[in-house]
């Protein structure tokens, strides 16, 4: 099985990535796994994708009837070494965020929303402050962040408050979160699959008639 990567990541070398492990090995060498946290950003589509089918031999082009679209919606997910699931981060393509987008969801889920539908640094922020922090301070000794180093997130604050709380931002080597991003090397992949499967059940039955997941129902799925 192989994956279609952009140019720049195709150029990522392996001394670039095995200097990155070597500083890792070094950095992490008497951190407690509950003290090493990794997060990401991906989204999750409102479109199953194109399952395998079996169909009479000679059939050109199977179809299947589904309302689909290219929406999606936006989740951290952050986990430590030691395998405890922090809370998830829920950031919603939207101007105002409407309670009845925050009900029933996995407990001590956060909610947000952003007009691009993706974290911000004020996302970050709060991220940093209901998700990372409540965790972390129960955690003695010094306390580990790593991620994709993504401009955008970071702010003056931020910053403060994990050196405040002796937490250390690792970042990841530009364009190598394919072969270094644990999250994205073995969550996501399951994750997704996973969820495709909810959402092909919930176009069959209850959402048969939408285009679209609505926000009150993304939690519910």
């Amino acid at each position: 099985m192989f994956q279609n990567i952009k140019r720049s990541r195709a150029g990522v070398t392996s001394d670039t990535i095995n200097s990155y492990f070597d500083e890792l090995t070094n950095e992490l060498q008497d951190a407690s796994l509950s003290n090493i946290v990794n997060y990401d950003e991906t989204n999750l589509s409102d479109d199953p994708g194109k399952p395998k089918v079996i169909t009479r031999r000679g059939t050109k082009y199977p179809e299947r009837i589904i309302n689909s679209s290219k929406a999606s919606t936006s989740v951290m997910f952050t986990a430590a070494a030691d395998g405890t699931i922090l809370p998830p981060y829920v950031v919603y393509k939207a101007i105002h965020l409407y309670q009845s987008w925050t009900k029933s969801g996995p407990k001590n889920a956060r909610y947000n929303q952003t007009k691009s539908g993706w974290f911000d640094f004020f996302c970050f922020e709060d991220w940093i402050l209901t998700v990372a922090l409540p965790y972390l301070k129960k955690q003695t000794g010094r306390k580990f962040l790593i991620w994709d180093n993504l401009s955008s997130h970071l702010s003056l604050k931020s910053v403060k408050l994990c050196k405040d709380n002796n937490i250390c931002f690792i970042f990841l080597p530009a364009n190598s979160t394919q072969l270094t991003q644990p999250l994205d090397v073995a969550f996501f992949w399951p994750l997704k699959s996973t969820w495709r499967q909810i959402i092909e059940e919930w176009k069959k039955g209850p959402g048969r008639a939408e285009a679209t997941v609505f926000k009150n129902n993304f939690q519910h799925c």
